[in-house]
């Protein structure tokens, strides 16, 4: 079954099935000076910058996906009061921006919910897994639930190895621990090792091809129930229940855990004047709305949280967390994903003014970086045009990193190149897929960071891969979007000169302007070392076999 199919299905409750809303767009909707709503399109190059390219290899593993989310605002507001995000400013400013929303209109309320999100993913060993995430993995975020936060945090742990000891980290706060059975410690790791097969599920959850036969067996046995005379005698009943034993029961699960499809809201049946056209075959989006993005629902069991946090909120960093931790689990249950890996760093922006306002000519925004692996997000600041990194290099040599995977056991190696991999293979210790090292510590935890920025103080956020960040540094990327007029000349512009200085692998550059666009002040610090770099780099000489 290929990327983003086997779709539709609800998660397993002993409360009854819960159904799932996606409300995810290809554009954003905007009040007009004279009160009516409006469209702007998130076609590529049209409000952001985009531009990728395969560079030097067979293949393109990059993707990246751009969509407008839509959460309730009290929860976006709750994200700003809990730490590590509750600074004294932010959480004043989320405040005032409460009161002032719990003021406004339904038509404006209704605005404020709006997420725009920004990912860029790096796949390795194929395009699947990035591929996925490109169509999936907003979805997830968008429709999960804290009750589904024990069972996955139970399935993590039943990976073993690092995770034997794993209670929830990020979302610790809503997990039944009283549910959460004890894993035995398995023997000691050998690079590259599981200790199952390199295409072995983890216990109890089934390829989709199994669901699927599964599917028909089921339908064929109801169709046999069905053409039956009812019996006439107990004996007759009980014999047909002993010769048919497994059909009754399927039938009987079947009975209990059947659902309706989906409503989906369509947009489109609403009438707003647009601002630009939102074409369906725009081609940084592939998914179709009329399906469920939750392929993880059939095989996650809802458990409910436990009472004290019950009617609170998930912040954005937990229901990054979760969602992250599903779709890792979903590439590892599905045969056609799990064959590699991906990172990811997905830059979150929430207008918090008052009608909400696009995100380019917002005064205050909520900022939340997500970031698994090595591809990279950077904050420009207006005033000087200084680079401020929003996320790290989940790398085997980054001190933290080092700390945290120290007590596997395992160790880092330097290759001939001087590049540092775990256990000798692996240059990201972070990332989704690679599930032949979940024991040896490869999580798809993401690292979180949410902030109120002022608009007016920051000209754009960019993101890359690592063909990028391989070959320049971060304030040289910053200073050759300084004096773009559109965001897409930006990403352009960065994508040329890493070309120039010879980079080898695919190349995936998202330039997202903020209030400040087109403003950057300071001195270019890094042109002339830029000049020098390209004089002296022969790229023939470089490819020269």
């Amino acid at each position: 079954m290929g990327v983003g199919k086997g779709v539709g299905k609800m998660a397993r409750s002993s409360g009854g099935p819960v159904q799932q809303r996606r409300s995810y767009q290809h554009y954003f909707r905007v009040r007009t000076e004279k009160g009516s709503s409006a469209r702007v399109s998130l076609a590529p190059n049209s409000v952001y910058g985009i531009a990728t390219s395969r560079g030097t290899r067979r293949t393109q593993e990059d993707t990246y996906a751009v969509a407008c989310l839509s959460l309730p605002a009290c929860e976006l507001a709750a994200a700003y009061h809990r730490p590590p995000a509750a600074t004294g400013v932010d959480s004043e400013t989320a405040t005032q921006w409460k009161k002032r929303l719990d003021e406004a209109s339904p038509e404006v309320k209704a605005l404020a919910g709006q997420l725009m999100w920004f990912g860029c993913y790096d796949g390795h060993g194929g395009q699947a897994v990035s591929a996925f995430l490109k169509a999936n993995l907003h979805k997830i975020f968008e429709s999960v639930e804290p009750s589904l936060v024990t069972d996955t945090v139970q399935y993590t742990r039943a990976l073993g190895g690092y995770f034997r000891r794993f209670t929830g980290g990020e979302i610790t706060r809503w997990v039944r621990q009283e549910h959460l059975k004890p894993i035995r410690a398995g023997p000691a790791l050998a690079p590259g090792r599981t200790g199952r097969l390199p295409n072995q599920r983890p216990p109890g959850i089934k390829s989709f091809a199994e669901e699927q036969r599964e599917e028909e067996l089921q339908s064929k046995n109801t169709q046999e129930l069905q053409s039956k005379s009812a019996p006439r005698t107990m004996s007759e009943l009980i014999d047909d229940i002993k010769s048919d034993a497994q059909g009754h029961a399927t039938l009987a699960v079947s009975a209990s855990a059947s659902t309706s499809e989906t409503n989906v809201d369509d947009e489109n049946s609403q009438s707003v004047s647009s601002l630009e056209d939102d074409s369906p075959g725009d081609s940084d989006e592939t998914s179709d709305s009329s399906e469920d993005p939750t392929d993880y629902a059939t095989f996650t069991d809802r458990i409910q949280p436990p009472e004290d946090v019950a009617k609170e909120h998930m912040t954005l960093a937990e229901r990054a967390t979760l969602s992250w931790l599903i779709a890792d689990r979903t590439i590892q249950a599905n045969d056609d994903l799990n064959v590699g890996g991906s990172t990811a760093s997905v830059a979150l922006l929430h207008s918090l003014d008052v009608p909400a306002v696009p995100f380019y000519s917002s005064k205050l925004v909520g900022m939340t970086a997500a970031h698994v692996g090595d591809t990279r997000l950077l904050l420009c600041a207006k005033s000087n045009g200084e680079a401020i990194p929003l996320t790290n290099y989940h790398h085997p040599d980054d001190p933290a990193e080092s700390e945290r995977l120290r007590r596997v056991g395992a160790g880092m190696v330097t290759d001939s190149f001087g590049e540092a991999r775990w256990m000798g293979a692996l240059a990201n210790t972070r990332a989704f897929g690679d599930s032949r090292y979940k024991r040896a510590g490869v999580t798809a935890e993401p690292e979180v960071i949410t902030r109120i920025i002022n608009g007016d103080d920051f000209a754009f956020i960019i993101g890359f891969s690592d063909g990028i960040g391989g070959v320049m540094s971060d304030q040289e990327i910053v200073d050759l979007c300084r004096d773009a007029r559109h965001p897409s000349q930006a990403a352009k512009s960065v994508l040329a000169f890493a070309e120039e200085l010879g980079s080898d692998d695919n190349l995936t550059v998202l330039c997202i302007p903020l209030r400040g666009w087109g403003q950057v002040g300071g001195k270019d610090t890094t042109k002339e070392r830029r000049e020098l770099r390209r004089s002296k780099t022969d790229i023939f000489r470089d490819h020269r076999q």
